[in-house]
């Protein structure tokens, strides 16, 4: 990853991070005042280099962890703020990074609703969390993990 790659990643999490959604490449050209199709470029070797995830056959951001661009099973919400994560690990990391919240999700199972709150480190809720892929298997097939 070089200097201009670690500068698009890094709008696109912060964006994600403030506002909950993610920049497009012409967003981000404008604030680095570049040409959108050099940011295009930039998150295609980003991707490539499992940096971040794009929208199949586009340049919009569907994941760059722990947040995703788009909307998911995964709502995390911090105080008035909402955000969606990838996963329920994604989900628990943002819980990490953003303070005391709740990640709501549902049991893919029965469909039942659950719900894990954070406060002061300590997560509780009445759930197992059960991570079927080996992280070190994560990346064969991103979206599904």
């Amino acid at each position: 990853m070089d200097a201009f790659e670690r500068q698009v990643r890094a709008i696109a999490i912060q964006t994600l991070r403030d506002t909950g959604a993610a920049p497009s490449a012409a967003a981000i050209g404008d604030l680095l005042r570049v040409d959108a199709s050099r940011v295009s470029a930039a998150l295609r070797a980003l991707e490539a280099a499992h940096r971040l995830v794009l929208v199949p056959g586009t340049d919009a951001v569907m994941m760059a962890h722990p947040f995703s661009g788009i909307a998911s099973d995964f709502r995390v919400t911090v105080g008035a703020r909402t955000w969606f994560a990838n996963c329920v690990w994604d989900g628990l990391a943002i819980l990490a990074l953003l303070g005391d919240g709740t990640l709501e999700t549902h049991s893919p199972a029965t469909g039942d609703p659950i719900a894990l709150t954070a406060h002061e480190g300590v997560v509780e809720g009445d759930a197992v969390v059960h991570f079927p892929v080996p992280a070190r298997r994560f990346w064969d097939d991103i979206v599904f993990t």
